[in-house]
């Protein structure tokens, strides 16, 4: 079926559901949902997504998790795709009128190919929802049963999701939306499918007014944590370019944050925007390029608009501060949203211009959800609060990662085989309005950026530092200072103690920012923004009404979910000698996750991978695909004969992936993503021979640490949670692999010629009763085990970094297990390895100066 039934039986002029189209998904997941229908009858929607439409069932009694109920299911007419987010009350004397409740939605795994098995009348899948999970059948019935071929049985497969007992329809009968029940919903009215939008002029708090020739957008506040409570309604945060619509008369003007006229910029948006039939109306939204996971990217959203690329933006629109000659800034953002979507329902202007939906309540899940999805963050606003035109803690962003835009104020020369700069020097202004130096971003470029950013630069050099206070002396002496107009995003992990970045990535460019605004964002607590705004009193009343009738207890994220990401078969034993499950290793990452990710994000990765546990089969991948959880990343990895990319994790959400798909090592390259070339790192890797006693172990690692000590190099020590000890050298990615190498192995050889108990060289019939240092890690692709990474082996050991003054206390390298490591580090007063950035040396000087004697 199409969706002509669908639109047959409605009024669209009466009731502003979408009329949608049946299009093809660019999903990789396909999507089901089931709404609780309160109609002439009460029965269950259940839509299975197929052919770019929902394909619907109306299941009476519902469906039921005991494998001996074969459920009725009369297959209605399709329904469009935004249909299956609906929840709310269609009106009486309307098809379908009465109350909807969003009961469970999710996505479904077909287990055949679903066209023929469609065609066929039986369908079988895995359904992956917040309430229904496993095997299911929908098979369609024959003769006299089947009537018209409309007759369908809904069928749980036998699994360990079966269940003869209870009744998960009265156990669960909350939406996963709101958490409210079905007449809560009906009592609210909150979302009502009519048109009347003439209660907006009834409102008091709804003026009067011309559509003004200028406005500012609502800005929104960092936050440390999303805020609680069902006050707050949160929404997905974009990563792209914030545009207000103004719409007079049927022209449509599409302006900046700061008014900056770019209609010719997006014209698709702008003609999709002259559908709507309203006399004026202000939308505020985000516009948008999503990548193949549906996530906004705003790379590609930049590189559209500069080179004219192909691509179709969107825009995700979220608010109405104007609409048919009224003011609608003093009324409540509830009633406004009600209304916008109203709007962009009647005028069906998917997939071009998008509504923008929220989550009522529910902060936690909903970040750790965006995490999970390697979004940016959420937006949290005030459920009951105007619209002011300037930065107010009524809305609230919480995110994934620590980013934020910064002044450049300068640049470095590049090293080695890099073209263009080496780094950008970076500031923001202080209260006083004084540029304050924040520290440098050296990655996140590629060669077509360093070279066209360069010729920007070189236009805008001067002599003198911008900044109040100075850049360290060395990278003082190598500046070349800039005026400061541009504007750069970074990533980052935090705050040196100093004032500088830790870790910082370069995202792009900001040109709809001017740099005279930038200052330093400082997170204000959730807790401190919950005071009500003023607003008028029927709608606090509602929303305080709203508040006490969804319990608390459902804001609590599931057990075994992490960082957004939820593990499947969490029990699976991965280890079976010592019993540690997947949740055991998802636990421990996520308690490991300050010390851990420094020292694994933006750098390629080599994965162990057990898929039956330790004990069994395991193999080792570090080329990405597709086929992994979005989490994961890739890193260009290319060299001039092969072109290729690595695995990458960038945030808790990525480790915990790893643990999904049962990786029970993590390696990583000594390079970090956007200099490839150029290691970061230096690691030492001592593994004693057959029969060495780790007394000898500790001793050959004193001598290395001795001489690497003469020669001033900082060391930091790890066990490998194997047989042997890591010391690793933080390094300035100042000289190549080949010279890391031999500069590493000069030392190691060095070291073999005066010391019996030490050999360089990797045959294994040399190395009997001998400690074999490892030099070859240092080589371009080679890899280490990540410090607190867990090994393939007995005992669920991990790489633990330790204190010089630990050495001699330690009994092995697997000493250290995923057990143990915790009170361990419950213990442990500060980190061993808390000043490695600080301590990076130029290696280059070093060798020069070798050189030279």
């Amino acid at each position: 079926m199409s969706l002509s039934k669908y639109r047959q039986k409605r009024r669209f002029n009466r009731t502003p559901e979408p009329k949608g189209q049946a299009r093809r998904s660019n999903r990789s997941a396909l999507q089901f949902v089931i709404q609780k229908h309160d109609a002439s009858r009460l029965h269950y929607d259940f839509r299975l997504e197929l052919n770019g439409a929902l394909k619907s069932w109306a299941v009476p009694k519902g469906p039921s998790l005991d494998p001996t109920r074969k459920a009725l299911a009369v297959q209605v007419e399709d329904h469009p795709i935004e249909y299956g987010g609906f929840e709310g009350v269609i009106p009486k004397g309307e098809y379908g009128g009465g109350t909807v409740l969003l009961w469970d939605h999710g996505t479904w795994e077909p287990l055949h190919d679903p066209r023929d098995g469609y065609k066929q009348g039986k369908l079988h899948f895995i359904l992956h929802g917040e309430k229904l999970h496993g095997e299911w059948s929908l098979v369609r019935m024959h003769g006299k049963a089947g009537g018209d071929g409309k007759n369908w049985l809904l069928i749980k497969v036998k699994d360990k999701f079966a269940s003869s007992r209870g009744d998960i329809l009265k156990d669960q009968p909350q939406s996963v939306k709101t958490r409210r029940q079905i007449e809560q919903i009906a009592d609210d009215r909150d979302d009502v499918w009519d048109n009347d939008s003439k209660d907006l002029a009834k409102s008091t708090e709804a003026k009067k007014s011309s559509l003004p020739s200028k406005f500012s957008p609502q800005l929104a506040v960092l936050a440390d944590h999303p805020p609680q409570g069902d006050q707050w309604i949160h929404e997905i945060k974009f990563d792209g370019y914030r545009l207000l619509a103004f719409l007079k008369a049927g022209k449509v003007k599409l302006f900046t944050r700061n008014g900056h006229d770019w209609t010719n910029k997006f014209p698709a948006i702008a003609r999709a925007f002259e559908k709507i039939k309203v006399d004026s109306a202000i939308i505020d939204g985000e516009a948008v390029m999503l990548d193949d996971q549906g996530r906004s990217d705003f790379q590609s959203l930049q590189a559209m608009l500069k080179d004219k690329e192909k691509g179709e933006p969107r825009l995700y629109v979220f608010d109405l501060p104007f609409y048919n000659g009224l003011n609608l800034t003093q009324t409540p953002l509830v009633e406004r949203k009600k209304t916008l979507k109203q709007l962009m329902d009647r005028a069906s202007l998917s997939p071009r211009i998008v509504y923008s939906d929220h989550v009522q309540g529910h902060g936690d899940e909903m970040i750790q959800k965006a995490c999970g999805m390697s979004l940016e963050g959420i937006i949290s606003k005030r459920a009951d609060a105007p619209y002011v035109s300037r930065r107010e803690a009524t809305w609230l962003k919480s995110k994934c990662q620590q980013r934020q835009e910064f002044v450049v104020i300068g640049f470095t020369n590049p090293q080695g085989a890099r073209t263009g700069f080496g780094s950008l020097l970076l500031g923001y202004h202080d209260k006083d309005g004084q540029l304050v130096y924040a520290g440098r971003v050296g990655t996140g470029f590629d060669e077509k950026l360093l070279k066209g950013l360069h010729a920007q630069l070189t236009r805008l050099e001067q002599k003198t530092s911008p900044t109040t206070n100075a850049p360290p002396p060395r990278q003082r002496r190598a500046a070349h200072w800039v005026k400061p107009t541009l504007v750069a995003e970074v990533r980052f992990t935090g705050w040196t103690r100093d004032g500088s970045l830790r870790h910082p990535a370069f995202i792009s460019l900001r040109s709809d920012k001017p740099a005279s605004k930038i200052v330093r964002e400082m997170p204000v607590h959730a807790e401190d923004a919950s005071v009500k705004p003023k607003s008028p009193k029927s709608v606090r009343r509602k929303t305080d009404k709203k508040a006490k009738q969804t319990s608390s207890s459902s804001n609590s994220a599931s057990a075994d979910s992490f960082a957004g990401v939820r593990l499947t078969h969490p029990d699976k034993v991965l280890y079976p000698d010592g019993i540690v499950t997947k949740i055991d290793i998802a636990s421990y990452y996520q308690s490991v996750e300050q010390w851990m990710l420094p020292h694994v994000m933006n750098r390629p990765l080599a994965l162990v991978r057990c898929p039956a546990g330790q004990s069994a089969k395991c193999f080792f991948q570090r080329n990405w695909s597709d086929t992994l959880p979005s989490a994961v990343t890739k890193i260009d990895v290319s060299d001039t004969k092969k072109k290729e990319w690595h695995v990458a994790v960038n945030d808790l959400a990525g480790l915990i992936s790893l643990v999904q798909i049962s990786v029970l090592e993590i390696h990583t390259w000594n390079c970090r993503d956007g200099d490839i070339e150029h290691p970061d790192q230096l690691v030492f890797d001592l593994d004693p021979g057959p029969n060495v006693p780790w007394k000898q172990v500790v001793s050959a690692t004193r001598m290395l640490h001795n001489m690497l000590d003469h020669l001033r190099l900082p060391q930091f020590l790890k066990t490998s949670g194997g047989k042997g000890l890591h010391i690793t050298i933080p390094i300035e990615p100042t000289i190549d692999w080949d010279a890391a190498k031999e500069f590493c192995g000069t030392i190691v050889k060095s070291l073999a010629q005066s010391s019996n108990l030490i050999v360089a060289n990797m045959r294994k019939d040399l190395r009997g009763g001998k400690v074999y240092i490892d030099y070859h890690r240092n080589g371009r692709s080679a890899t280490a085990v990540a410090p607190y990474s867990t090994r393939a082996r007995l005992g669920a050991p991990v790489s633990m970094p330790i204190s010089w003054e630990e050495l001699g206390k330690l009994s092995s390298a697997a000493q250290f297990t995923v057990e143990s490591a915790r009170r361990y580090l419950e213990k442990r007063k500060t980190d061993p390895w808390r000043d490695f950035d600080k301590s990076r040396v130029d290696l280059r000087r070093t060798l020069a100066g070798r050189s030279a004697a």
